[in-house]
């Protein structure tokens, strides 16, 4: 939609959300003038308040909530997959249908072209998932790549293969596998760093440019304001910069450089390291967070480096790296001013985070006089994080709290990816997996998320996953877990702002606080559990600006 130059709105007659669900039936008028909240409170003052040319919203006794916050995203890969084959489940349901949704993206393909489509979940198609044989048949003359949903590995054609010069003979990469046959041929499934075997082309700055276009416009219509990027290039700087620039900027980016090469994640380490760029630099739309490093797979590949093996076979994962291989770039990227940001989804995964950020705090610490009060200065202090966090043990949990490090809890896994975990670790683990009332109850930071486009980006999504523990399904994953609507809401706002130092900015509706609204299809304390999937942002509002609205507003 089109963008009004104003960064004023008024919204009048809601019901006004307060964290810890405290909110007045009463519906109250919010002002909003040059992006920032100036008034909340009686409907007939805010209107008072306004200016004659600035918008006003009747909210019809709607709730209204703060702009929601996505703590651990894409946004980059999302607009890069808008523009290729989508194979999610939902579209392409069966594996006759990826052949058609591929067969159709290589008939745009110039000859030799690379083919890529993104998004299968063979645990949630109707019969087996898509083959190598499948994608020979849809597009013999092209190189096809296909990500898989959970983005740790791929599935390529024999025109891939060859074109990658993977045989039989090919030995696994470091940190990665080829999947092979009992007869030891490749059967097309690349896993980990093996993905990076594929010469895929690289989007440039127009296409990403689109694609980004209509990524914030799903943001808006999620009601997400705010999205941490935990996988930041250069390419995407430029687009975050040029888009705010042109006044096109509807989503506030706070993004998190990609430190080592994985698939087509763009590694950054050396481009960063020495420039000056450090944590905080930016502004309210755009301000960077720090380094993110990767160091296991996925739970539903079964590539996350688990301590005992999965449910039905003997397999443990794949841990990326030996921690003194990875360590002096952690410490380097905290002498260069940058908060750690670390991918652990398996118990090996998540103490070697945490050994990473610890030892990395320590070394760095030791080169000062007061090495104790370096060390609180570059970790207790800094909010450094363990990315999903799925499965901490009890000295894990310990650690967390003694080093107030974040949980960016991807509890909407639960939802979409729900039934694979519930598989492949079994109902032990399940109850420990994502554990988002263990870390509130502890009193760890714990920020939801979806990862997407790992799973769907809609945040109602994850806060159902938090209150039901419910998958797609509709299993019930475990009743240990679950949390209230109005920690899972805090889970998407105040508590999300903390991920960013953003508390004093963002997540609530209060005066002073940046003007980011969502107005809701109904309250999410008077839903039935099982509807708050269902819930709908009718108006999304970012720095003041009305950036998705619904007919029904």
């Amino acid at each position: 939609m089109e963008q009004p130059a104003t960064r004023s709105v008024t919204v009048l007659d809601a019901v006004v959300h307060r964290s810890e669900g405290r909110f007045e039936r009463e519906p109250q008028g919010v002002v909003v003038e040059d992006g920032v909240i100036t008034f909340v409170g009686d409907p007939q003052e805010a209107r008072r308040r306004t200016a004659p040319s600035v918008p006003v919203v009747d909210a019809g006794g709607r709730y209204l909530v703060p702009g929601l916050i996505e703590t651990h995203g894409h946004p980059g890969l999302y607009a890069r997959l808008a523009l290729n084959a989508d194979c999610r489940p939902a579209t392409t349901p069966r594996a006759g249908d990826v052949v058609t949704a591929i067969r159709e993206a290589a008939e745009g393909a110039e000859p030799g072209e690379w083919v890529v489509g993104w998004g299968y979940d063979e645990h949630r198609m109707d019969g087996p998932g898509p083959t190598r044989a499948d994608l020979d048949e849809a597009a013999p003359d092209h190189p096809v790549y296909l990500k898989r949903t959970c983005a740790h590995m791929a599935l390529v054609n024999s025109a891939a293969l060859e074109r990658m010069g993977v045989t039989a003979d090919t030995p696994d990469p470091s940190g990665g596998r080829i999947v092979r046959d009992s007869t030891g041929e490749p059967t097309g499934l690349l896993q980990e760093t093996a993905m990076s075997l594929a010469d895929l082309s690289d989007s440039g700055p127009r296409e990403l440019l689109d694609g980004m276009r209509v990524a914030q416009r799903d943001f808006a219509a999620w009601g997400l304001t705010t999205v941490h990027d935990m996988s930041t290039g250069p390419l995407e700087m430029g687009t975050y910069l040029r888009l705010e620039e042109a006044g096109e900027l509807t989503t506030r980016f706070r993004p998190w450089y990609f430190a080592l090469k994985l698939g087509d994640f763009h590694g950054s380490y050396d481009e960063v390291i020495g420039t000056g760029i450090r944590s905080g630099l930016g502004d309210d739309m755009v301000r960077i967070q720090g380094m993110k490093f990767i160091l296991d797979g996925s739970v539903g590949g079964q590539t996350a480096a688990v301590a005992e093996p999965f449910e039905g076979g003997d397999s443990c994962g794949i841990l990326y790296y030996d921690t003194p291989d990875i360590a002096p770039m952690a410490a380097q990227a905290l002498r260069n001013g940058l908060r750690l940001a670390i991918h652990g989804i398996g118990e090996r995964a998540v103490a070697q985070a945490l050994d990473l950020i610890e030892g990395a705090g320590r070394e760095v610490a030791a080169e000062d006089d007061d090495a104790e009060a370096a060390y609180r200065s570059l970790v207790t202090s800094r909010r450094h994080r363990v990315e999903h966090c799925a499965l901490p043990t009890e000295e894990d949990l310990r650690r967390l709290v003694e080093n107030r490090i974040v949980a960016a809890c991807s509890t909407a896994f639960v939802h979409e990816l729900g039934d694979s975990y519930c598989r492949n670790l079994g109902p032990e683990r399940m109850a420990r997996t994502y554990p988002m009332r263990t870390f509130l109850d502890r009193g760890i930071l714990a920020p939801s998320n979806s990862d997407f486009p790992v799973t769907t980006a809609n945040p109602w999504f994850g806060i159902s996953a938090c209150v039901t523990r419910t998958t797609v399904s509709g299993q019930v994953a475990d009743t240990v877990q679950n949390i209230t609507v109005a920690e899972a809401l805090d889970a998407y706002t105040v508590e999300a702002a903390k991920a960013s130092f953003d508390e004093d900015r963002l997540g609530r509706i209060e005066e002073g606080f940046l003007g980011d609204l969502v107005l809701l299809d109904r309250n999410p304390f008077d839903a039935d559990p099982s509807e708050l999937k269902d819930i709908a942002a009718e108006l999304t509002v970012c720095d003041g600006r009305i950036v998705h609205r619904a007919d029904a507003v």
